[in-house]
């Protein structure tokens, strides 16, 4: 007679995947918002920071440099997880994802991981 025995942390979801959903958005924002601005003002992308209102500045340059890691936090356990309760064994370099962000290839990364873990996981 056997029995498998398994930890509790495989019964549960994870919902770690969520810090990679503020970075996700506040880039896309960010870029979509300056560039508007840029355009409808007719300014140069160096100049567009400086007519924002300094708690807007502070709140974006607080997301620029937080969002790296916590996106590489929550990477970090979510992929523990996924490797536990599926067969998708996500790659350590997923956890640089947080780095991407700040070279604008890590949207697409980003959706990439979150596109897979939908396909072995099935949430989000």
């Amino acid at each position: 007679m056997t029995t498998t025995v398994r930890s509790a942390a495989t019964n549960t979801e994870s919902h770690w995947w969520i810090l990679l959903l503020p970075s996700l958005l506040l880039s896309v924002s960010a870029t979509l918002g300056l560039s508007v601005s840029a355009i409808a003002f007719r300014l140069e992308p160096s100049s567009t920071l400086s007519y924002l209102p300094p708690l807007v500045g502070l709140v974006l340059a607080l997301a620029y440099f937080t969002a790296p890691a916590a996106v590489a936090v929550g990477i970090h356990f979510d992929r523990r997880y996924i490797a536990s309760v599926s067969d998708w064994e996500p790659r350590s370099e997923y956890t640089l994802l947080g780095l991407a962000m700040w070279f604008g290839i890590g949207i697409p990364l980003g959706l990439l991981y979150l596109y897979r873990r939908h396909k072995y996981v099935g949430v989000p």
